[in-house]
């Protein structure tokens, strides 16, 4: 009876030596690893193991879960293109330009600014995406009086109005 005991004893503290020799094995072999990378360094065959796992655990969800939480540092700079798209037509005593909106976008009435001097015009569109569209014409091909705008739903037509009945041959005038 005795023996039978001892045989029934045995089989559990077998399992139970063998998951101790598995678990010395494997701490043996992680720690010949990290010896191998601490001697050899870069030049380490297990080099690529090096790296620990400093990556957040994951919680089993599938869902993404927000990690980390900062103020942004910069405030976004805002966008400014060059109008290079544009007609113009000369009539006797005025110049208009027409400026289509397609490629701007939304832009509110308030939203468009005007400035001129006699020989040059900068006409600034703010759309509603918060960038910025310039027409800075800076040698007009003749004197201007004054320039103003109309808005439409698909064009901003600009006016410039001429010093003189001169007929341009061109918008800019050319050096």
């Amino acid at each position: 009876e005795e023996n039978a005991a001892a045989e029934a004893a045995t089989p559990a503290e077998g399992a139970a030596a063998e998951d101790a020799a598995a678990e010395e094995t494997s701490t043996q072999a992680e720690n010949a690893l990290r010896e191998n990378i601490a001697q050899k360094g870069n030049n380490a065959y297990y080099y690529a193991h090096a790296h620990k796992i400093d990556a957040p655990v994951w919680d089993g969800h599938a869902q993404p879960r927000l990690l980390k939480k900062q103020a942004s540092t910069e405030a976004p700079t805002p966008v400014k293109r060059t109008i290079t798209k544009y007609a113009w037509d000369d009539a006797k005593d005025k110049v208009k330009i027409y400026i289509g909106l397609e490629p701007i976008g939304e832009v509110a009435d308030d939203a468009i600014t005007i400035e001129n001097t006699e020989n040059s015009l900068n006409l600034t569109m703010s759309n509603s995406a918060g960038a910025s569209h310039q027409l800075l014409i800076t040698k007009l091909y003749d004197n201007i009086t004054s320039a103003t705008f109309r808005k439409k739903p698909d064009k901003v037509i600009v006016t410039l109005k001429k010093a003189s009945t001169f007929s341009w041959h061109d918008l800019k005038k050319k050096d």
